[in-house]
């Protein structure tokens, strides 16, 4: 995995498209050493060829990533473009979002726009009939338009044109009024726009149980991903109590439906072991539906590919989840997609990942509760302070914020995401009993309510958020080299421990203080 991500991290840097066969070269290196190896001693030059073809591999795939988002023409006066929409519009501040697909330029032969369906941002007036427009509509625009630029949203710590290449944008432009037509109606949908539908109609079947506002946008955020009807109040409050990640369906999501699909199966394959694949196989099967309703969002996917990781774990009756099956994970989903090493999300995700799976278990033992709430409530907060902890450099890094009563919010949110997730799955599994269905919905609304209200009272708090951390990548990285050291001295209470961790905090507080001072005007 190291290897690997160090390798795409270059190839991002230095983008270059190496061809096919060179990196077939260079990966013979590996299997010759090994192949010529015949003694014990050979064993560390084996290794060093299989980090370098690793390497290689990052940086290869990192820029044939790169590749793929290059606009295939040149900056040119406006253009006849013919391109398949696969969202519906997305309304904005003074104009319409439509994400594309680029399938050829005016003029251009059948044969050449196969090679296309590059994707690419295009911006329409507001008006009626652009807003008509449906995810499968192909059109012909006329426009100009040209790869992803920074404008003026370009910062010393963001790079916006970057971050839309690593998203696969290859292109951008606006489209006058009138400078349209639609040529095809939903055709050629792929999967998943065909998920992204199946989660309308879930959000529709929501509306129709008698949810709205507030309570609405919630539940849908919660069990599908829909957050189109989130206010900027709602999302605010989430994020200043600590709680946003809850309305980004990830591994907390994944991890409700999968905890609760091993308690249905668990034990009907404890008691039949001949039933034990099948049963998996249903628990795989249900899962990935799920991450199909939600609309194939990136972070589901991620997260159903760690929980597919952890399912297969269990076929071994002696060892859980491990670092070495969320490495394995992500080293799978680094190969399909390299350039998801930079996505905020999938740094979050497997950074708290990581943190349950290593320092929880270390933080559990500390105490010995004894009656079982109190162990569950012990058990919720060490895997709060975990998985921030995790998170906590990348965070800040990012956001320049830190949620200073995430705990008490944990401790609420958790539990009510848990009973309004398995609310939202039993509303689907009753729809065929209007009745059930209403009377479920009429217990779901208080605690959507009660949830939203607890949230606003804590974003009330004195301070309830620190506000205007700025960190640079150094201190993220000696933040987590901190963060190991005193877990393992909580681990080993040694002296040696701790005079390291002690050591990385003053290293810490000097460079912050020293970069703060020439930052400092004048």
């Amino acid at each position: 995995m190291l290897p690997l991500a160090v390798g795409i991290a270059a190839g991002d840097r230095f983008p270059c498209a190496v061809e096919p066969w060179v990196w077939a070269v260079v990966g013979l290196l590996p299997l010759t050493v090994y192949a010529l190896s015949r003694h014990h001693t050979c064993r560390r030059l084996f290794d060093a060829a299989a980090c370098l073809f690793l390497l290689f591999t990052g940086f290869t795939l990192a820029g044939w990533q790169w590749q793929e988002s290059a606009f295939p023409y040149r900056d040119s006066p406006a253009a006849a473009y013919r391109v398949r929409l696969v969202e519906r519009p997305q309304e904005k501040e003074r104009s319409l979002l439509l994400r594309a697909v680029l399938l050829g330029k005016g003029g251009e032969a059948a044969a050449q726009r196969r090679y296309l369906q590059k994707p690419c941002l295009l911006y329409f007036p507001k008006d009626t009939a652009a807003a008509m427009l449906g995810r499968g509509d192909e059109l012909w625009i006329q426009a100009r338009l040209a790869p992803p630029g920074n404008g003026a949203r370009r910062t010393e710590a963001f790079d916006y044109a970057r971050y839309l290449r690593r998203k696969g944008i290859c292109a951008g432009g606006y489209v006058p009024e009138g400078n349209w037509r639609v040529t095809a109606h939903n055709e050629a949908r792929t999967l998943r726009q065909r998920a992204a539908d199946l989660r309308g109609r879930v959000v529709d079947y929501y509306r129709y149980a008698g949810f709205e506002g507030d309570e609405l946008a919630v539940l849908s955020a919660l069990t599908v991903g829909y957050k189109e009807t989130l206010d900027r109040e709602l999302k605010e409050t989430y994020a200043l109590t600590g709680a946003a990640h809850v309305l980004a369906l990830s591994g907390l999501h994944t991890g409700f439906l999968y905890a609760l699909l091993l308690f249905l199966f668990a034990p009907l394959w404890h008691r039949w072991r001949k039933l034990k694949l099948p049963l998996m196989a249903c628990v795989l099967l249900l899962l990935w539906t799920f991450v199909l309703t939600t609309g194939l969002s990136t972070s589901m996917v991620r997260a159903a590919v760690m929980c597919s990781f952890s399912l297969v774990s269990l076929l071994q009756h002696h060892k859980p989840f491990t670092m070495n099956l969320l490495a394995a994970a992500s080293f799978g989903m680094l190969l399909f997609r390299p350039l998801w090493l930079f996505d905020v999300g999938f740094q979050l995700s497997f950074s708290a990942v990581a943190g349950i799976v290593w320092l929880q278990p270390k933080l559990y033992g500390l105490w010995q509760a004894g009656h079982p709430l109190q162990r569950s409530l012990w058990s919720l907060a060490t895997l709060s302070v975990a998985a921030q902890a995790g998170t906590l450099p990348l965070s800040i890094y990012y956001f320049s914020r830190f949620p200073t009563y995430f705990l008490l919010t944990n401790l609420w949110v958790v539990p009510m995401v848990t009973l309004v997730m398995y609310g939202g799955v039993l509303l689907l599994v009753l729809a065929p009993f209007p009745v059930w269905v209403h009377a479920l919905a009429s217990l779901l609304k208080p605690l959507l309510w009660w949830q939203n209200t607890a949230l606003r009272h804590i974003g009330r708090l004195p301070c309830a958020s620190i506000e205007g951390i700025h960190w640079d990548a150094v201190e993220v990285g000696l933040c987590y080299l901190c963060l190991f050291l005193w877990a393992r001295w909580l681990l080993s209470r040694s002296a040696a421990n701790l005079t390291r961790a002690l050591a990385v905090v003053l290293l810490f507080v000097a460079y912050h203080t020293v970069t703060g001072l020439l930052a400092a005007p004048g």
